[in-house]
């Protein structure tokens, strides 16, 4: 019998005499309570009773006791497959089984779980009929078959999955129809996650960063933390009724954030069929359709009056300019993919500095943006000044053009 065994009888009969044993016995009482549990604790009278008790408890990976202690689900114990996702999942962290059941036979689990020589626990021994478990379990009343028989069906699993109307569920849309769901915890892995987060905010050489911190002293190494986090609390008062695993973390598991982001509107919509329908909003350039109209409106056809003309429709434009940058700014590519395949491909080039060298080099598309452009502005003015007749003339219409073509050739030379 190794030491680890050999310390679990000890503490269980010492504990046992600790709640009989008092000091107002005679000699002979305590020697009779000594002597009982010198046989009770004995190989050959514990592991028969052990054996039997195993079928009280049931190992499992997802104990359905955490949605409710009242929960009575299959025993399912459920490894998933390791992956490169970046997912903190089952299958990604090797992490002990839990246990649950009669609180009277968690000592057979407590048993269950002590190391052998090599490091194996007595029921890793036990699955592959080892002979050191052989040996141990050799006693004269009970066989080792019987004995093994009993205490591994802690392992078994039900052959009909059946879940629990306490349990969490969820419809999950398959195709045309829904799979009901019940969600079950890994508590394990709740256990491993709890440990590791513990070592990282309370362990002896954070607690001496947070002291370097607090005096404002340089620390070699720092240290991290987890912010946000959220303590949950399982089994209230008696937390050994929802698991093994819960009752050694008094009940306390931690939930990480997982909370949606905070989206910022974007102030430039990306355009999926036209730049000048899509991505620009009159109201941003009221303010310079009135100046425009006013000027044509006052009927003076002298110098200022052009300037003002000019300097306004050159404005005008200089703000679209403005927004295509912007655009252009979001990334390399973005009209690559296929929700902005009907986009114009002249406006694409424009737009998008994956296809720079063709903004360069080819000059196809700078009419063609160029006609969309005034055609958009002379538009947006006859749509706001509905109540007038007066419109651009011909010269002014020219004066358009041509800002525009400078203002895109100009961004072209830009660029090389």
């Amino acid at each position: 019998m190794n030491q680890y065994i050999q310390s679990f009888f000890e503490e269980r009969k010492a504990n046992w005499l600790k709640a009989r044993v008092k000091t107002s016995m005679s000699d002979e009482e305590q020697g009779n309570l000594v002597a009982e549990a010198n046989e009770k604790f004995s190989l050959t009278t514990w592991l028969p009773d052990a054996a039997k008790r195993a079928a009280w408890l049931s190992i499992v990976s997802h104990p359905g006791k955490f949605s409710h202690p009242s929960a009575k689900t299959t025993s399912i114990i459920a490894i998933g497959k390791s992956g490169q996702d970046g997912y903190l999942r089952s299958g990604n962290v090797e992490y002990e089984l839990d246990v649950f059941g009669n609180a009277a036979a968690m000592d057979v689990y407590k048993f269950l779980t002590l190391p052998m020589g090599d490091g194996q626990t007595v029921l890793q021994h036990l699955e592959r009929n080892s002979a050191e478990i052989q040996a141990l379990l050799s006693v004269s009343t009970a066989s080792y078959e019987n004995l093994k028989e009993g205490f591994i069906t802690v392992k078994q699993i039900d052959n009909e999955n059946k879940t629990d109307q306490l349990v969490k569920q969820v419809y999950f849309p398959v195709k045309e129809k829904y799979h009901l769901l019940s969600l079950l915890t890994p508590s394990g892995l709740l256990t491993k996650l709890k440990a590791q987060i513990d070592v990282m905010r309370f362990s002896e050489a954070i607690q001496q960063a947070r002291e370097f911190r607090k005096k404002n002293e340089y620390h070699e190494h720092g240290y991290d933390d987890l912010l946000e986090l959220t303590v949950t609390a399982y089994g209230g008062t008696k937390p050994q009724n929802i698991s093994v695993l819960n009752n050694q973390n008094a009940g306390l598991a931690y939930l990480l954030p997982s909370i949606p982001p905070t989206l910022h509107q974007r102030q430039i919509r990306l355009p999926t069929s036209n730049f000048f329908r899509n991505s620009l909003r009159l109201w941003q350039f009221q303010e310079s359709f009135q100046t425009l109209d006013r000027l044509i409106k006052c009927g003076i056809n002298n110098k200022p009056i052009r300037d003002g003309i000019h300097n306004t429709l050159k404005f005008l434009i200089d703000q679209v300019m403005q927004r295509a940058f912007h655009i252009r700014a979001t990334g390399s590519g973005w009209s690559e993919v296929e929700y902005y395949q009907n986009l114009p491909l002249a406006q694409r080039i424009w737009l998008d500095d994956a296809k720079l060298e063709q903004r360069q080099n080819q000059d196809d598309w700078l009419k063609e943006v160029a006609a969309a452009f005034a055609r958009w502005l002379l538009d947006s003015h006859e749509y706001l000044h509905k109540d007038t007749q007066v419109k651009l003339s011909d010269d002014e219409l020219l004066e358009v053009k041509k800002l525009i073509l400078e203002a895109l050739d100009s961004d072209k030379e830009f660029f090389k």
